[in-house]
């Protein structure tokens, strides 16, 4: 039983490679007419075959070509593995292999959808053909119905999906004249679609329902920055910025921008674009990758988006950003820390964070002493400092205390926190201070460490003359629980 089913397989299996694999048997030369009867056997074939298949699914340099009133359009395969069903549709007026100023080409590349968009080569003014549409700037006096209708009857006929055809015609530059005394840069939109029995109309016409369309601005200048997106028109059209790479080698070099400027251009482009697909769009929000340029901070309690709204004439809102070199303030001292914590708003904390737990541990010491009676659930902390002498060899010769132990009080919820940031100030902030003496590079200078221990000694010294024994003070409260915020969050 199982080497008659092993038989048939193999007899299947034969009969289909022979019939996917078959070629003419016939000896041209000794046998000439069954071998030019048996050639177009196989031709009638593989016409037959190439009906039912897409353009995208016929053979590299295959290519299919449709007509209408003269004019010609041809469809080829340009499929890839990131755009498999990617195909090329051109047209256009030349006459012979020689450009003259008459061209006019209209083109697409790209995959069949409800809706797709056909865009004209740039038109020249000198074009004998486009001097009555100079004079009137009428869409009939284009010369390009034909052109459109071939194009049309091929987009049809490949895409079950197709309801709309939008048509981008120009630009055409215009220079200044005595008439209009200006340089004029001219555009027509234009649509064919379903509804309208494919006639040609002005303008792009309304979205279709439940359009999904396919946006993609391509990278932006040598940013490899881009706006994707696909999916439905929005009236609140949220879109990302982000980098997009082909390849490793890109994603390698890529490196952030240094400011705004490419994201608001970037973000230009898109609404420009972006709004011939979807005229119904009333605002957009544009997010940034996360990590934003370093010289950028997003504000508290905004999006952090790049916005436009269309009753603004789509002028960019960057009021959810700031700048650090233009914004941030100078902070030199825990008098500083105090003022702009003041506020309740630190956006700069990233620039801050080393001075910022240096200044939180100082505060906790002399608030929880001069304001121990507004603590809940007290922890005891005694800090007793000693100063130790070592001999060449690295023993210790001599232990001396440098006074009665400091006595701290801190809530025992925000324990923790103060342990973690303590210990980061000793190993890091401190280090940083010290950095120069104990490098060498002033070991015979014991000035930088007299300024850290005077910088903490005065910072602890403005920090009592703001609470200034005045505990009940709401705006000490407010600082006192904003501090702990932003350490919880940081």
């Amino acid at each position: 039983m199982q080497s008659r089913l092993l038989s048939v397989f193999l007899i299947t299996l034969f009969v289909t490679i022979s019939f996917a694999q078959e070629k003419n048997k016939f000896n041209p030369y000794s046998q000439p007419k069954k071998w030019k009867k048996e050639e177009a056997r196989l031709q009638k074939l593989k016409e037959d075959k190439k009906d039912g298949q897409k353009i995208w699914e016929l053979d590299y340099g295959e290519y299919r070509i449709y007509k209408s009133d003269g004019a010609v359009a041809r469809f080829e395969s340009n499929t890839s593995k990131r755009t498999p069903k990617k195909f090329t549709a051109l047209t256009g007026n030349r006459k012979g292999n020689s450009p003259s100023k008459e061209d006019i080409f209209i083109t697409y590349r790209g995959t069949c959808g409800q809706q797709i968009m056909l865009e004209t080569s740039q038109l020249f003014q000198h074009n004998p053909l486009l001097q009555t549409f100079i004079k009137t700037r009428k869409l009939e006096d284009i010369p390009i119905k034909s052109m459109l209708n071939a194009m049309v009857k091929g987009l049809k006929t490949e895409c079950d999906e197709l309801e709309s055809v939008r048509i981008k015609i120009g630009p055409l530059y215009l220079p200044r004249t005595e008439a209009t005394g200006k340089d004029e840069l001219i555009t027509l939109q234009a649509n064919m679609s379903k509804a309208s029995n494919w006639t040609l109309k002005e303008g792009f016409g309304e979205s279709l329902d439940a359009l999904v369309i396919k946006f993609n601005t391509g990278t932006y200048l040598n940013t490899y920055l881009a706006v994707k997106y696909e999916g439905p028109c929005k009236t609140v059209q949220k879109l990302k910025i982000e980098p997009v790479f082909s390849n490793n080698t890109e994603r390698y070099a890529y490196r952030k921008p240094t400011g705004l400027l490419y994201y608001e251009n970037l973000a230009k482009l898109a609404i420009k674009d972006f709004i011939l697909e979807c005229p119904d769009v009333e605002s957009f929000e544009f997010s940034l990758p996360e990590d934003i340029p370093d010289s950028v901070f997003r504000r508290e309690g905004t999006k952090g988006v790049i916005k436009a709204n269309k009753n603004n004439n789509w002028e960019l809102d960057m009021s959810d950003f700031g700048y650090y070199s233009a914004e941030a303030p100078r902070i030199n001292s825990y008098s500083d820390m105090i003022t702009q914590l003041e506020t309740n708003e630190f956006p700069f904390f990233d620039r801050y964070e080393d001075f910022f737990k240096l200044f939180y541990e100082d505060f906790m010491d002399v608030y929880g002493t001069t304001c121990r009676s507004n603590l809940n659930n007290v922890t005891k902390i005694s800090i007793h400092a000693f100063e130790s002498r070592y001999n060449s060899e690295g023993y210790k010769v001599s232990e001396t205390s440098l006074g009665d132990p400091q006595v701290s009080f801190i809530e025992t919820k925000y324990l923790r926190t103060y342990k973690t940031f303590s210990a980061h100030n000793k190993k890091t902030v401190l280090y940083n201070i010290f950095k120069a003496y104990i490098t060498g590079k002033s070991q015979n200078n014991i000035e930088p460490v007299r300024q850290a221990i005077l910088f903490r000694l005065e910072g602890s010294q403005q920090i009592k003359k703001y609470i200034n024994s005045n505990c009940s003070d709401p705006k000490l409260k407010t600082l006192y629980n904003y501090i702990q915020e932003l350490a919880k969050t940081n």
